[in-house]
């Protein structure tokens, strides 16, 4: 059986994830860096750009993965910009892979 996340990793992955994003790396940049960082984020691959983003203080152990809840500021490719709040799952073992949780409200 896999060890439950770090929360102290889970919070510098997704924060290396989320200034990639912000700085204008895509998600192929962040999976070829070393660690590599998988993050399955739609905003991101559908061009969505990232101006800004504000982490809770504390992620949530979920099992053995950590939950974090993050407002996010996006501009889409029209110029709009939106302000929202994203769940992120992040787990560190075997892989490193964030993902947005489509059904946290």
């Amino acid at each position: 059986m896999a060890e439950n996340v770090d929360p102290d990793q889970a919070k510098r992955v997704l924060q290396t994830a989320l200034d990639a994003w912000k700085g204008g790396l895509t998600s192929a940049d962040l999976e070829a860096q070393q660690p590599s960082i998988i993050m399955n984020e739609a905003d991101w691959t559908n061009g969505n750009r990232l101006l800004d983003y504000k982490m809770n203080d504390a992620g949530k152990l979920d099992g053995r993965q950590v939950r974090w809840v993050v407002q996010i500021k996006l501009q889409d490719k029209n110029g709009k910009v939106t302000d929202r709040k994203a769940t992120y799952i992040i787990d560190t073992v075997p892989r490193v892979v964030i993902v947005r949780d489509s059904f946290a409200s």
